[in-house]
């Protein structure tokens, strides 16, 4: 069935205290109740949670005049009188299939759809009190029977999409009569001459790339990277080799790599611009490889860097946590060993993974290394990490034979919990199946042999070692 789906929120109301919360339940949303309910007899489905209303209406007229109602009533809603922040809301409007079910949990009519996720991208790039629609929401009301002639429609050009949803080519819904709004023909600017993006692979590039990924021995790799004439080469072709030297082992050469593309410019107008020096992926790269290298205040400096400006994702709190640990563990000479333990910062380490994996609790990356610094900090933290571990194992298990990192995720969490025979044959089993790179297989050695000499394990864990380091 195809529909006008409809989605809004209200700007404002996720910094309302209790007692504005409160009075907005109370009276704003009874009294906006006695505007939308001749409207919840005709939609397909309504639904709201919060300060969100999620509805669908199959009859154009019905969906046009919902929104102008319901954007109408916030707008002139008199908050003052009840002494609360105003709330101003976003609505957006989509038109495409849906499919409707009976929500047994709710005891009503509710939907799901790829249209319907569209629409919900539209709603968070709304200016607040406006209700912004898609190509196929206006073709539909403008094809229909009997013309709303009371309504306009202003172009807003394409518009980036919420949560990397892509793009689409919005409008502006407005009652005819309404001022349209000058600064909307902004968002249809072709910028790419202002701010041009940076060359792409070539096909040359792309098969040389792909013979060097497939070199697996150091000497020959280093041999061949001396003859490359990078002068010649785009900036991707240098990200993509900084990459393939990472995985390899060879942080020192990846971040020579890198700092060439920070150096890396591109012209327009006259005017140098510098498309790799701020770019996320990259400073994440460089942060990974300089800690590679023992370089930890610049690598923290770099991930604290990515944090202040929004990344504050499980991976950004992950690389953070590791250079707490690094610093935690290792003494100025590069060794590790118990007794030089800075434990304050090896507990702020674990809370860093415990928040990185609460945010995402579908990364085992964090929660693995969760559990080794549990039972690192030992006394009554090993029953926590052995616990961890043990999640760890049920909670992935069914994905086995996935990736290198997963495999040799669920070996480390059998040893952890002191299943040292059952980690090595997980091991053993993981490196015949995917055949890991050096920097694979280092990095579960450093991890292993960190763990190992702190907790006492070295002969228990010695084969597992020596299996991971000959293979």
């Amino acid at each position: 069935m195809n529909g006008y789906i409809i989605f809004s929120d209200l700007k404002g109301y996720s910094k309302l205290s209790e007692t504005e919360t409160r009075k907005y339940f109370e009276k704003v949303n009874y009294d906006l109740s006695q505007r939308m309910n001749k409207y919840l007899q005709c939609a397909e489905a309504f639904n709201t949670w919060g300060d969100a209303v999620v509805a669908v209406f199959t009859d154009g007229r019905d969906a046009v005049d919902m929104v102008l109602e319901y954007r109408d009533f916030f707008n002139t809603y008199d908050f003052e009188a009840l002494e609360m922040t105003r709330l101003m809301p976003r609505i957006g409007g989509h038109f495409g299939e849906f499919f409707s079910f009976k929500d047994e949990l709710l005891g009503r009519t509710n939907m799901y759809g790829s249209n319907i996720n569209t629409a919900a991208r539209i709603e968070p790039v709304t200016r607040t009190g406006e209700i912004f629609v898609t190509r196929e929401f206006k073709a539909e009301i403008e094809k229909l029977p009997f013309a709303l002639e009371y309504v306009s429609f202003d172009e807003l050009g394409i518009v980036e999409l919420a949560k990397s949803f892509g793009e689409k080519e919005l409008f502006r819904l407005y009652r005819q009569g309404e001022k349209p709004q000058v600064i909307d023909k902004i968002f249809a600017l072709d910028l790419s001459g202002a701010l041009p993006p940076p060359p792409e692979l070539n096909s040359e590039e792309k098969s040389i790339i792909a013979y060097s990924a497939a070199i697996s021995k150091h000497e020959e790799f280093l041999v061949w990277l001396d003859s490359v004439d990078l002068s010649a080469r785009s900036g991707e072709f240098m990200f993509r080799l900084a990459g393939i030297c990472k995985n390899l082992g060879l942080y020192q050469q990846a971040v020579g790599l890198i700092q060439k593309l920070e150096s890396f410019d591109i012209e327009s107008y006259g005017i140098k611009m510098y498309p790799y020096k701020h770019r996320q992926d990259l400073l994440k790269l460089k942060a990974n490889c300089l800690t590679r290298l023992g370089h930890y205040p610049e690598a923290a400096d770099i991930v604290y860097g990515l944090w202040q400006i929004g990344m504050k994702d499980s991976d950004t709190l992950s690389m953070l946590a590791a250079q707490y640990k690094r610093r935690a563990l290792f003494n100025e000479a590069g060794d590790v060993c118990r007794a030089s333990i800075n434990i304050e910062l090896l507990i702020k380490a674990k809370d860093l993974y415990l928040e990185a994996f609460r945010r995402n609790i579908e990364d085992y990356y964090p929660a693995i290394n969760a559990a080794y610094l549990y039972r690192i900090l030992g006394a009554q933290e090993n029953i926590q990490g052995m616990k961890l571990a043990q999640y760890v194992s049920s909670s992935w298990i069914k994905r086995e034979g996935e990736n290198w990192w997963l495999d040799s995720t669920l070996a480390e969490a059998l040893l952890l919990q002191d299943f040292f025979a059952a980690a090595y044959l997980t091991f053993e089993r993981a490196l015949q199946l995917h055949q890991p790179d050096s920097f694979e297989r280092a990095s579960a050695v450093d991890q292993i042999g960190t763990y190992a000499r702190l907790t006492g394990n070295e002969m228990k864990l010695k084969e597992i070692i020596s299996l991971l380091s000959t293979n």
